[in-house]
């Protein structure tokens, strides 16, 4: 067995410890696929689980677009919304509008545990979450992404 097998078999072992719907992408074998419920007015998040041999990729993908009318109101949310962030981050696809959460393991030469795996999983759910009602409303046009990211981050 490969490390980049071994790793994908200890990311399941994690996602079935919690009970987690998912699926395997049918025509990438390390890509895993699964809808999350989140507590925000994004309601659930797209993500996919990236299992290389030098590392696992989690993304949490917001189930929203921005319009190309509000791409500096969300871009300057996540922004903010990133300067203080130790794992992970938001990225923003500039070609379509795409806003996702994206957190890393490095695993090249080391066997994680399903708590570094629940970690790097969990994070980009969480992150989501926490953000979420502040990015729905950068998102509608009438946010105030300074403002928002404090009451966000001083709950």
């Amino acid at each position: 067995m490969t490390h980049q097998e071994h790793l994908i078999r200890k990311t399941i072992e994690y996602l079935d410890s919690q009970n987690w719907h998912y699926k395997l992408n049918e025509k990438r074998s390390n890509v895993i696929e699964m809808s999350m419920g989140v507590k925000s007015k994004l309601k659930s998040i797209r993500m996919l689980i990236v299992v290389e041999e030098a590392g696992i990729q989690s993304f949490g993908i917001c189930p929203m677009n921005a319009s190309a009318d509000v791409y500096a109101q969300v871009v300057e949310f996540i922004t903010r919304a990133n300067y203080n962030l130790k794992v992970g981050k938001f990225e923003f696809d500039y070609s379509d509008g795409e806003i996702r959460y994206q957190a890393y393991l490095p695993c090249k030469d080391t066997d994680p545990g399903l708590k570094d795996i629940e970690r790097v999983v969990d994070i980009p759910i969480l992150m989501m979450q926490m953000y979420g009602d502040g990015l729905v409303k950068s998102l509608m046009g009438f946010g105030d992404p300074e403002n928002d990211i404090k009451a966000i981050e001083n709950k």
